[in-house]
């Protein structure tokens, strides 16, 4: 079981081990299923230099980023081999065009499929940074929207559904530990309990539905759940 976030250990870097496949790739677009702990974008820091960016843009000099997964968020990502690709991806991701499927594995069961409406933004914190977190519009919240469904009831866990309508950082994170049902392996937005239930933070992208950027044809790309509803490995 590697460490989790909350450990004085984890600086935040890519995690060993991490890694990341190709679904897809053409002369405009790269599609790639991201392994958990695997950074999206170099931090500021050098020893955050390694990342999924990095790794392709080695053999790709104009790879280019309309959105991003948290580091320790699995799954499906699409990254613009070109300029063009690159602003109509991230058109259609400010549109909000594109669908993107997340699965989950919560602490409890949600009683019924919902939504959760309750805007996010940044709030400063005692030691000097800010952190993203609930924040009512008129203190400068955005507003945020997540859809939810429960696929596999456990008990005191369960495998939900999610389904961004908006894309902020950390929407799911703070929205489902907002009505009482955290994220297994959650370090930052769960509980003590929740957190230590996985060994991962157990968020996976799994489907991605967008334009293709050259042709205008829906193109949609799946990556398998890597957990159950327990938060434990699923075979794949």
């Amino acid at each position: 079981r590697r460490a989790l976030a909350t450990r004085v250990d984890d600086d935040g870097a890519t995690l060993p081990g991490a890694a990341f496949s190709i679904l897809h790739e053409d002369d405009e677009i790269v599609v790639v299923d991201k392994g958990a702990g695997l950074l999206f974008v170099p931090g500021r820091q050098p020893h955050k230099a390694d990342c999924l960016v990095a790794r392709l843009a080695s053999t790709r000099p104009e790879l280019g980023v309309a959105h991003r997964l948290d580091r320790d968020t699995s799954g499906v990502c699409v990254l613009a081999k070109t300029k063009a690709a690159l602003r109509t991806l991230s058109k259609a991701f400010q549109a909000r065009e594109v669908r993107k499927t997340y699965v989950g594995a919560v602490s409890g069961t949600p009683a019924a499929d919902g939504a959760v409406d309750a805007a996010i933004g940044k709030v400063p914190t005692p030691e000097g940074f800010n952190r993203v977190a609930l924040l009512d519009e008129a203190s400068g919240g955005r507003p945020s929207v997540t859809r939810y469904e429960v696929l596999d009831a456990r008990g005191d866990s369960a495998l939900i559904r999610l389904t961004p309508l908006t894309g902020r950082a950390h929407q799911l994170r703070i929205h489902m530990a907002s009505i009482e049902h955290p994220l297994l392996g959650d370090a930052l937005h769960g509980t003590a309990e929740a957190r230590d239930a996985a060994d991962r933070l157990c968020l996976h992208a799994c489907a991605l539905e967008f334009a293709h950027p050259a042709t205008g044809e829906r193109v949609s790309f799946e990556s398998a759940t890597p957990f159950d509803a327990r938060g434990r490995a699923a075979p794949r």
